[in-house]
């Protein structure tokens, strides 16, 4: 896809803003905020079931893994015409730094990089891009940085917008496996293109290719300097070391990825319930999620929907669609609504409405969700995808006489960071009813 030099200074722009922030210190990835981690154990994939072991294997470098690297005679291109005592150097680094938590990468990429692995081919990128998310996001497409960034990639939402990369309340792009690395890749090729240097189109990535561009000029620099005197910050020298010393790990068979599973799209009309057919199909608890992470939702009430499912498993998700409408949903409490006003608008009672929610009072709370029979589906809210990063990820209802001052002091978070992950600008006018998404570093009262 062939973009206007404007549009790439915008991208630029926003990754600039969005991935440097993400690495500030070339720190692993932080874990998605509120992310339950579901991969403290390994897991092994037998037909249709996910079958938990104990994590008995010891974190050594050599894995019993398939190999990433191709077969082939070629040299591996991200390391072309770097020295070998950089080689060594760099190597030793990402191998003190990355050896702890390979098998926690290794696990997580099983369920992602099938999809990500056939991208990179398809356009005949370097295969060892995909070493960049172990970076980013230690392979976890849940990850979500406090600046916004999210996904594998860690697309800010700017970028993404203008990657063409849609999010909304059912799906978000970025965490997309096709389209952010797709958005990635398309970023990250146009970069060596431009300085014909894979380490500087790695650190084009972290800090932005105006901000090399510059540093260049004043610093010229190649690749027989040396990576010690690439003229970047010192974080940004780290985070091109760490890629650079992984690829060359992957390029020795130090480390190695296991053989991804293998997926095949299915076409879902609503209304289904994904984690019911996951559980008609025999599949284990939240997988399904693992594999389709671009979902915000858990039913898809009156939206169409695509998933992934593994191949050994998609007969017996096929079978089971008829059988996975949803058979309860959630309504929000509005204004002037009472138990017997909700249970008589979705075709129930209130004895039955009191028997799914235990506990209930008769007064209910202007925004309270209630549990009840899916009779009636347009006003109804779908349950949402149960790995969202949701401790500190707020989705938020704008009310009368709010700003994004007030909205930002109540959930100990800034303007400028409410802004960012809402592509608006500081001075953006919000109106009463609008949805935000907010990281917050405290509840409200």
């Amino acid at each position: 896809m062939h973009r206007t030099w404007q549009q790439r200074s915008l991208i630029h722009c926003f990754l600039i803003t969005g991935v440097s922030l993400l690495c500030t210190n070339t720190a692993l990835a932080e874990e998605p905020l509120g992310y339950a981690d579901p991969d403290r154990r390994l897991v092994s994939y037998q037909g249709s079931r996910l079958i938990h072991a104990a994590n008995t294997a010891s974190h050594q470098l050599k894995l019993s893994h398939s190999l990433v690297k191709p077969v082939s005679d070629q040299p591996e291109p991200l390391l072309k015409g770097i020295n070998a005592d950089d080689i060594k150097a760099v190597k030793a680094i990402a191998k003190q730094r990355f050896s702890k938590r390979w098998n926690l990468v290794s696990e997580r990429s099983r369920f992602v990089r099938y999809r990500l692995v056939e991208k990179l081919e398809k356009v005949s990128a370097p295969l060892s891009l995909q070493i960049i998310p172990v970076v980013e996001s230690t392979y976890s497409p849940y990850a979500l940085s406090h600046a916004g960034a999210s996904g594998l990639w860690q697309l800010m939402p700017g970028t993404a917008k203008v990657l063409g990369i849609k999010a909304d309340k059912k799906i978000d792009g970025r965490r997309d496996i096709e389209r952010s690395t797709s958005a990635a890749v398309e970023y990250l090729t146009t970069q060596h293109d431009r300085f014909d240097s894979w380490p500087l189109a790695i650190a084009a990535y972290n800090l932005g290719p105006y901000a090399v561009s510059k540093r260049l000029k004043k610093t010229p620099w190649d690749l027989a300097d040396g990576l010690d005197a690439m003229p970047v910050p010192t974080e940004t020298r780290n985070y091109v070391k760490h890629v650079i010393g992984l690829v060359a790990l992957l390029d020795d068979g130090t480390l190695s990825f296991p053989s991804p599973i293998k997926t095949r799209a299915i076409d879902l009309n609503p209304p289904v319930d994904i984690q019911l057919l996951a559980q008609l199909s025999g599949m284990e608890k939240d997988a399904i999620f693992r594999f389709n992470p671009s979902l915000n939702q858990a039913q898809y009430l009156t939206r169409p929907v695509t998933i992934h499912v593994p191949e050994t498993a998609h007969g017996k998700v096929q079978e089971n669609i008829p059988h996975s409408g949803p058979k309860f949903v959630y309504v929000t409490v509005q204004s002037g609504n009472s138990l017997w006003s909700i249970a008589r608008a979705n075709g129930t009672d209130v004895k039955t409405v009191k028997k799914l929610n235990r506990g209930i009072s008769n007064t209910l709370r202007i925004g309270q969700k209630l549990k009840v029979p899916a009779n009636q589906l347009a006003k109804a809210s779908a349950n949402i995808n149960p790995l969202l990063p949701s401790k500190n990820r707020v989705r938020y209802r704008v009310r009368s006489g709010d700003s994004l001052w007030r909205i930002a002091n109540r959930f100990g978070t800034t303007v400028k960071a409410l802004a960012r992950v809402n592509s608006l600008s500081k001075k953006s006018v919000i109106r009463a009813g609008d949805i935000l998404w907010v990281l917050a570093r405290v509840r409200p009262s």
